[in-house]
């Protein structure tokens, strides 16, 4: 309600940050997103996808306690980036294929950045290194499997089904449907990032962020830094935005690879909304963002001191 209320008051002043929300979203997410919401939807429609699942069934069973539809999740996941796992995990639930405990080990590791965005848009457009963007994308895949493993044994004397048959979507019109809904999942991310982009503002504009901004700062000893990856908590990719313009730094593959481990909130708003259609605990989703963030962090630090420096 304050939030709306200064907006009523001031909104003129904040046309500016819609706008960046929205260019942020249509120049660097869409052309990384939507090809894979695209693909995504149009293996949902064919029948490989379950020999595909079969074929992974004792991949996953054996390390992270899923089953080959839940490992067909991480797999899409780690292809189209967040929230992708999220939609897939929901879908598979609500569809009887796996149950909740599986789900929610499903939503755990399911919830990575994809390939393009870290080695193109993050490596080669705003840091201008295909080399870090490599390496970022190293730090998150090690991450996930690990993130995997841990969660495992959550709850691990219920195991996964077995014996379950996918049953693809049936469509009348593929081509039709798939566009459909993979314009409507990336109109809904560019809505929410063009959101977070004005609270943001709102919040900056009103010193709200300045006392963790100064916290950080003590922290990393570095003004830049803390203030992207501040930024970055909330919404992932103006954070990431802030960053670049620092460089590469010691600290900075850390600080880029902790931010798109957690995703900021934006993405984990993103995520839940779908999460909440299967009924799946919120708290497991959260604290795996969190333990990723924390892996990410000290794995990039590791590849930081090893390959950049």
């Amino acid at each position: 309600m304050v939030t709306l209320a200064i907006l009523l008051c001031v909104g003129s002043n904040y046309q500016s940050a819609i706008f960046y929300g929205i260019n942020l979203w249509v120049g660097t997410l869409l052309p990384a997103l939507f090809p894979y919401f695209f693909i995504t939807a149009v293996l949902s429609s064919l029948k490989s996808t379950g020999k595909l699942a079969n074929f992974l069934s004792p991949i996953f069973k054996f390390s992270f306690n899923i089953s080959g539809l839940g490992g067909y999740a991480y797999i899409m996941s780690l292809i189209s980036g967040y929230p992708i796992g999220a939609n897939i995990a929901c879908d598979l639930k609500n569809g009887g294929l796996i149950d909740k405990t599986e789900a929610e080990r499903v939503s755990a590791v399911a919830s990575t950045s994809s390939p393009m965005f870290l080695i193109a848009t993050i490596g080669g457009i705003m840091f201008s290194s295909l080399n870090f963007g490599l390496i970022l994308f190293a730090t998150h895949l090690i991450s996930s499997i690990i993130i995997g493993i841990i969660f495992s044994f959550y709850k691990r004397k219920e195991k996964p089904k077995t014996n379950t048959t996918f049953s693809p979507n049936k469509v009348d019109n593929l081509l039709y449907e798939s566009i459909f809904s993979s314009v409507n999942s990336t109109l809904f991310i560019g809505g929410l990032i063009t959101i977070f982009s004005l609270m943001l503002e709102v919040l900056t504009s009103l010193n709200l962020l300045t006392p963790i901004i100064k916290g950080f700062s003590f922290v990393f000893g570095d003004f830049n830094l803390a203030k992207g990856f501040t930024f970055g908590l909330l919404e992932c990719t103006n954070g990431l935005k802030a960053l670049s313009v620092c460089g590469i730094m010691p600290l900075t593959l850390p600080l880029v690879a902790s931010l798109c481990g957690f995703g900021g909130l934006s993405v984990i708003f993103q995520s839940l909304t779908f999460l909440k259609k299967a009924k799946i605990k919120a708290t497991v989703f959260v604290c795996s963002k969190l333990l990723s963030m924390a892996l990410n962090f000290i794995i990039g630090l590791i590849f930081s001191n090893l390959f950049l420096l």
